[in-house]
């Protein structure tokens, strides 16, 4: 009901600006504010108490009582793409214990819905990752000279340690949007995605990071060490997700000079 909601909001509601801006700093387009508003109509509609952080709308609680969960979502990740009229965008939302650090080992649930498609990808934790009826699961890549992965160069230069890493791999895309990227290592269509800019914030990644997890994949930091948790929605990090936790490492010894 949530995808089919917002999906049905953002087509009806064109690709124009708004003027506005965003916590961090980004253009808001109008369809980001409809999606936003339909969400939270949906969300209103469960009757049940719960804390909301938006990308638009900031931190908002609904219902009466005391909350024990908490949504974080971006109702249109990858905006750029959708008003370009580019594929890659997604509704991404992922659902926390209401005191839990922003980090996929905490999301309990979650949902990745491309705009352009009907069926939306969701996990459960420990429960699998899936899209419709089929269940998803990542491909067994162990080293990157066998991987297909993306690679996040919005506002970004490569390293030489990047551009190692590029070249070693098999294929190499570009999608701006990391919902999308993410969700494509669940599916088995891609193997990795690196995003070495320090620019990722956690309503863009939490929901497909659980996807990945769900479906046998891994998340980690630049260094190999766990994900680091950010403190809020305009906080910052960089992230590998893999289809193994082989091709992780691979990654991380291409990167070398990446790690902070």
């Amino acid at each position: 009901m949530l995808h089919r909601r917002v999906r049905s909001a953002v087509m009806e509601s064109g690709r124009a600006g708004s003027g506005a801006r965003n916590a961090k700093g980004d253009d808001v387009k109008r369809f980001d504010l409809v999606a936003n508003d339909a969400a939270l109509v949906v969300f209103k509609e469960f009757k049940l108490p719960l804390v909301v952080d938006s990308e638009e709308s900031g931190r908002l609680k609904i219902g009466s009582g005391t909350p024990r969960h908490r949504i974080i979502l971006d109702p249109v990740d990858g905006s750029d793409n959708w008003a370009r009229g580019l594929p890659m965008s997604a509704l991404s939302c992922a659902v926390l214990p209401v005191d839990a650090p922003l980090h996929p080992d905490w999301v309990e649930a979650a949902l990745v819905g491309p705009l352009e498609q009907e069926t939306p990808l969701i996990a459960l934790k420990g429960s699998g990752a899936w899209r419709g009826n089929d269940r998803l699961e990542t491909a067994p890549v162990r080293n990157i000279s066998e991987a297909m992965i993306s690679v996040e160069l919005n506002h970004h230069s490569p390293s030489p340690g990047l551009a190692r890493l590029m070249a070693a791999a098999s294929g190499v895309r570009c999608y701006g949007c990391a919902s999308r990227a993410l969700s494509l290592i669940a599916a088995g269509a891609t193997d990795a995605h690196i995003d070495v800019r320090g620019r990722l914030t956690a309503e863009s990644y939490l929901a497909a990071a659980r996807l990945v997890i769900e479906a046998g994949g891994w998340v980690i930091g630049l260094d190999g060490a766990p994900l680091r948790s950010p403190k809020n929605l305009t906080d910052r990090v960089g992230l590998i997700a893999a289809s193994s936790r082989q091709l992780g490492d691979d990654i991380v010894e291409y990167l070398g000079d990446e790690q902070h």
